[in-house]
């Protein structure tokens, strides 16, 4: 029950319908995990990392998921073989102001950002694949796929988790950076993989452009059962608004059918016209991993042609066209890697291209080579011829300067036990020197150059001035329109990188990622941080209570139902056991008469149709209800014990008495006939309810006293106290009363105390006895009947 009342009071703190809580971790460590580390290993060296997603966050790169493998070193100085365990808990970072060697162990370049702070993995499963959407400040995981397994259920198809690193938009007192899960609307799913993904901080969108899903568009898994492979071409361009802070825009358009879909193409964005074109290039209509049945030629017929034809999208009017290109086209590829250079003057944006293979056989050789697209020319243009054995695929790439290309993870040709990546997982490429940089030295870049063997197919130079500023044909001259309209929105940089050369190890050292893991975010402003604790205890305090007065209340009802309301425990205990028992509210007394009567006592006349008149007796009752109890009659007295007074006498007869609640009470006579008193009551009747009789003399009609809570205990309660011996009514009456009263039969008072007990104890529902004189019934006026509520009703 308390951890209960727990999550209750974390999902009411953080206002997050479907928001998890993380508990506070170590959060951001220096170097890989050493969990995992055999007996005897000293180091380990990444050997390989396919397939992850990026993105740049201001001054970092943020890499998240595909399949690491690492290779174990041990003490005596040898190496082991390459392990692959589960990384999906953990977001990695490369800071830009932390210079290193290519050569130097990658575990000491990447930091970790655990997401889960050691909470179920399945709340961040490892994804290969997929993309990363970024502005200045924050950034989205989406797409990919998980590997198959029934050790963990896998997040569901809306399901996306961002990271907030700096704050925009309105402020909000309590934010800090961290997770927080979000929400994909409807139409958008994330069962979507090896599509191409580009970020755009200027204008603060993301677009993923085509990739693979199943057939259904229903879960799609990696290296599993067939059900789930990603065998179908998606034709959409998924696109997400970050312009408002935990207030995204997703959508799903379809892409025409002249734009045909494919896997693992690269999609980037050229900063010309209103609001940018994003041009898509590359990729294989059938990869191989995807199982297939068309055969090599037809992917060879087909997916060269994402070379020679590339398609350009239009943001601002969001409109598809196909331009066709010229140059050194390069062959078909698939997952290669990407990024963007424009000249000085924005004559010429130059697009970088580098890595990849065919898409046809896993065992072929990924390419080593860097190819150039320049546009708005659209000519190619091989700018770097690689060597055998350092080419890669699977990998990504972020231009960390204007001049400066960085290269990360990928898979050589063989997954072989020993077959690492050549030079090392993290690669610098110069843009413009076009060679191979074996450090990266954040004090040490330069502002772009056109290199001179792309000047030599558009012409200008280092600073711009191309003079090729259109393809042989445009397919559409709108987009001559296009790439000659300026792009006026500022682009954002935060180069140059202040070099601090620290150990990773070092906690003093400033460009750390924050050290802990906050909750996850909710898309709202949040609350302080002792909220949480201090309504927790409330909450948990005040739902103990109300569980233990709710089984207070069910032991108590169960008791009731067993014993009734017989209790010998005196009059206060079954005053409040009768007044917890709900009971409608009590009917007057009723009797009938030819004359109308009234009397301020207590006593109104009611006129009827016809010659008779009601006549309501209306009593006042000490604690202001009347209740029954039980099914047997029960006959009722005063609740104070007070004295009788003279019936007030009249033409009409007299009407009734009321109690006179403060005046002595002295002690009852025991006759029965004719002794001063109370009327003995008239035998029961077999209907429900019980009756109460008056007398048929016209001179002196006595109406039973009010119901009282007092007075409805079980039968040998009250007759317990009758038996103790009542006061005498006589000295609260008049001699003419008394004489009146005198003249006719008087009951014994304890008798009708006690009622018509029967010779075994009284129990709920139990027989009544029958009428013994129906001479009785035809003679005197019979009150209203009144069901027992507690007898049938409580069984």
């Amino acid at each position: 029950m308390l951890s209960f009342l727990w999550s209750v009071a974390a999902v009411v703190i953080s206002g997050v319908p479907a928001a998890r809580c993380l508990p506070s971790g170590s959060g951001v460590e220096a170097g890989l995990i050493r969990r995992d580390w055999q007996p005897n290993q000293v180091n380990q060296s990444v050997c390989w990392w396919e397939q992850p997603r990026s993105a740049i966050v201001r001054d970092t790169l943020y890499l998240d998921g595909g399949y690491m493998a690492y290779v174990p070193g041990f003490a005596n100085g040898t190496v082991g073989a390459p392990v692959q365990p589960e990384n999906g808990q953990f977001l990695y970072a490369i800071n830009f102001t932390q210079p290193f060697k290519t050569s130097q162990n990658a575990s000491e370049v990447l930091r970790t950002i655990n997401k889960t702070a050691g909470a179920a993995n399945n709340l961040a499963p490892n994804y290969y694949d997929g993309a990363m959407f970024s502005n200045d400040n924050e950034f989205y995981l989406y797409g990919g796929v998980i590997r198959d397994t029934d050790s963990l259920r896998p997040p569901a198809a809306d399901s996306v988790l961002g990271y907030e690193r700096y704050q925009f938009g309105p402020p909000r007192e309590t934010w800090q950076p961290g997770f927080y899960d979000g929400q994909l609307p409807d139409g958008v799913t994330r069962y979507v993989t090896a599509g191409a993904g580009v970020s755009i901080p200027s204008e603060n969108l993301g677009f993923y452009f085509s990739g693979m899903r199943a057939r259904g568009w229903g879960d799609v898994r990696a290296r599993g059962r067939s059900q789930y492979n990603a065998t179908v071409v998606a034709d959409t361009l998924i696109s997400i608004d970050m312009s408002t802070m935990r207030d995204e825009v997703w959508k799903n358009v379809t892409i025409p059918t002249g734009i045909p879909g494919r896997a693992n193409a690269e999609l980037v964005w050229v900063p010309v016209a209103e609001r940018g074109l994003l041009v898509a290039i590359g990729g294989v209509i059938e990869p191989e991993w995807a199982f297939r049945s068309l055969s090599d030629e037809a992917k060879q017929n087909t997916s060269p042609g994402f070379m020679k034809s590339v398609p350009v999208y239009d943001i601002k009017s969001q409109k598809w066209y196909e331009q066709d290109t010229s140059g050194d086209t390069p062959p078909q590829l698939t997952q290669f890697c990407s990024v963007v250079a424009s000249s000085k003057d924005a004559s010429s944006h130059n697009i970088y291209i580098y890595g990849g293979y065919d898409g046809i056989e896993d065992a072929n050789a990924p390419s080593d080579d860097v190819y150039v697209l320049s546009v708005p020319s659209f000519i190619w243009t091989k700018v770097y011829s690689g060597t055998a054995g350092h080419g890669r695929r699977s990998h990504k790439c972020a231009k960390v300067y204007p001049d400066q290309m960085l290269v990360v993870g990928g898979q050589s040709q063989q997954l072989d036990t020993y077959n690492c990546l050549a030079g090392g997982v993290i690669q610098v490429f110069n843009l413009n020197t076009l060679k191979w940089q074996d450090n990266y030295d954040p004090a040490v870049w330069s502002e772009y150059k056109v290199p001179d063997v792309v000047i030599a197919k558009i012409g200008g130079k280092p600073d711009g001035g191309a003079k090729s500023l259109a393809p042989s044909k445009w397919s559409d001259n709108t987009l001559s329109d296009l790439f000659g309209a300026k792009y006026t929105k500022p682009l954002p940089t935060y180069h140059p990188y202040a070099s601090i050369t620290v150990s990773p190890n070092d906690p003093a050292n400033p460009t750390r990622l924050p050290t802990t893991v906050p909750t996850p975010l909710a898309k709202s402003g949040g609350v302080p941080k002792w909220v949480a604790p201090v309504l927790g205890v409330v909450l948990g305090l005040i739902a103990l209570t109300a569980a233990a007065v709710c089984f207070i209340l069910f032991r108590r009802r169960k008791y009731l139902k067993q014993h009734g309301a017989t209790s010998d425990a005196g009059m206060s205990t079954g005053n409040r056991i009768m007044n917890w028992i709900p009971f409608p509210p009590p009917k007057a007394a009723t009797v009938t008469t030819s004359e109308d009567t009234s009397d301020s006592s207590g006593v109104t006349a009611v006129g009827e149709p016809g010659s008779e008149k009601q006549i309501q007796a209306v009593y006042p009752v000490a604690n202001g209800s009347a209740h029954e109890a039980a099914s047997s009659p029960v006959h009722e007295m005063w609740a104070e014990m007070p004295a009788p007074t003279e019936l007030p006498t009249s033409a009409m007869g007299s009407v009734g008495f009321v109690p006179a609640q403060h005046r002595p009470i002295p002690p009852i006579t025991t006759s029965n006939s004719d002794g001063a008193g109370i009327p003995r009551p008239e035998s029961p009747t077999t209907s429900e309810g019980h009756n109460r009789h008056a007398s048929d003399d016209e001179s002196l009609r006595a109406i039973s006293p009010p119901v009282t809570a007092w007075t409805r205990m079980h039968a040998r309660n009250v007759s317990s106290i009758g038996s103790a011996g009542l006061p005498s009514p006589d000295s609260g009456m008049s001699e003419e009363g008394r004489a009146a009263t005198d003249s006719r039969d008087s009951p014994d008072p304890r008798e009708m105390l006690r009622g018509p007990v029967s010779p075994e104890p009284d129990r709920i529902g139990a027989p009544r006895p029958q009428e013994t004189s129906a001479e009785t019934q035809s003679d005197a006026p019979r009150v209203n009947q009144r069901q027992s509520s507690f007898g049938e009703d409580f069984r």
